[in-house]
This record gives structure tokens, C-alpha cells and sequence, in this order.
């Protein structure tokens, strides 16, 4: 079932609300309810996105160090930077930044041979305003039981469809039915920003086939813990820059 949205709803007064800004590509700005910050996975920019105006950033997460991913100059101010992978392998590790706490969960494959053709890439856990939000980065490959184990438990999910450098559309699905997220919003795929990218468009994916499917008429997701859905749902952001 699909939905079009024509305004996000407001956010009742009196609870915590996290907002979830798509950037394009796999970059998010999270911003708590304290106002804490987040820049995860940053583009470069010259990827085909448009610049994004951002406020001072507190925390930027690199979950791999592939320059559409770890661009952390996009990010105003002087901020706390955690890094997924370095040449020596995954940096599993938690830190906390004002009223968010962010791990990095090791483990992962930008593809299905063990990283032997583009490398690691970490998980970025995050937990803030009552909610529990999953970034699965490049992931190339289903999750193995000690993988999948860790990311059960998430809200929110945040999972590359697009294929060709990451999982596809139809793998994509089975591991979100697999975490069994609330919400879970698609990234890494083909847009109109990206008109000769590699990867496939949502719509020829076929991860929405089947799916109760809400697409919004702009970029932004305004989360808190009450508002969840009881059956689970996809969120598509509208493409930032059209």
C-alpha cells in the first residue's frame, strides 16, 4: 500500500522528538530533542546532492572510508568524529555526545566475499529520544547470526537497496523483515539527483513490492516512541533538491 504525504505531521506538544533529516545518498542529520547534532555518513559533494546548510554539528559517524561516506568537511563547527573501520580493521566502540549515544557495531562487508573486493564497513547503532535507529552503511551481504543478533532490537532502520555496490532490493527486504524495524527508510539507491549511478532506482528495486509504503513530501521524519506504527512500515523521504 502506498501513501502520499503532503506535510509531515506536527509533533504533539510535551514528548521527545528526534528529527531525521535525509541529506541524500546514505547521509542523515539527526537532531535530538536536546538538540545534540548528527551527521552520519557523509557525502562528498560532488556526488550530485545539493550542499546541504547545516547548524554546528556535534558528532559525525563514518561507518567506512569511501568518499561518498566519509566527507566529514561537510560538517559545520567542531565536531566529535567516530570512525567505523580504519586500515587495521573495524572500531567497535560506543561514545556518547549530549543526549545521543552511538556505537559502532564491527563485523560487516561492503560485499559477499568478505571484503576481499571493497572492503569493511561498520554499523552505526544510535539511541536517543527513547528510540533505537540502525545505519547499515555499505552493507554487501546478509547478516550472519552474530550480525543480525546485534541489530534486532532497532526502531528505525536505515538500509542501503540499491545494489551494484551493496545489498539489493530483494536482499534488503529479507534482512529488514529479519531486524524487524518499526520504520525503515531506504537509502543508497538511484534518484534524479544521480541520473547515471549504478545503482537502481527505489521503484525497480522491487524492496517495495508487497510493503505498507508512506512517501513523504519532503526530506525530514519527525520520530518519537509513541507515534511508532504497529505494523511495520517504509518511509520514503521526498529526493533532496527534487
Amino acid at each position: 500500500m502506498n501513501s502520499e504525504l503532503s506535510s509531515q505531521p506536527e509533533a504533539r506538544a510535551g514528548g521527545q522528538t528526534t528529527r531525521l533529516r535525509w541529506l541524500g545518498h546514505a547521509t542523515f542529520l539527526l537532531s535530538s530533542p536536546g538538540g545534540t547534532h548528527v551527521l552520519l555518513d557523509p557525502f562528498n559533494v560532488d556526488l550530485g546532492y545539493p550542499v546541504p546548510e547545516l547548524p554546528p554539528i556535534d558528532l559525525v559517524a563514518v561507518s567506512h572510508e569511501h568518499a561518498d561516506h566519509n566527507n566529514v568537511g561537510l560538517a559545520p563547527g567542531t565536531p566529535k568524529v567516530v570512525r567505523g573501520i580504519s586500515d587495521s580493521g573495524w572500531h567497535p566502540g560506543t561514545v556518547s555526545v549530549g543526549d545521543v549515544t552511538l556505537s559502532m557495531i564491527g563485523g560487516a562487508y561492503h560485499d559477499e566475499a568478505q571484503g576481499r573486493e571493497r572492503g569493511r564497513t561498520a554499523l552505526m547503532s544510535v539511541e536517543v529520544g527513547g528510540i533505537r535507529l540502525l545505519h547499515l552503511g555499505d552493507l554487501g551481504h546478509r547478516l550472519d547470526t552474530n550480525l543480525l543478533a546485534q541489530c534486532r532490537g532497532h526502531q528505525v532502520l536505515l538500509i542501503p537497496v540499491g545494489g551494484f555496490y551493496t545489498i539489493d532490493g530483494e536482499t534488503a527486504a529479507a534482512t529488514m523483515d529479519e531486524i524487524g524495524p518499526a520504520i525503515t527508510v531506504p537509502i543508497h539507491y538511484r534518484t534524479s539527483r544521480l541520473p547515471g549511478h549504478p545503482t537502481a532506482p527505489l521503484d525497480e528495486t522491487g524492496f517495495l513490492v508487497g510493503r505498507e509504503v508512506r512517501r513523504l513530501a519532503e526530506t525530514e521524519i519527525a520520530l518519537r516512541p509513541e507515534d511508532l506504527p504497529a505494523r511495520p512500515e517504509v518511509v520514503v523521504p521526498a529526493v533532496p533538491g527534487g
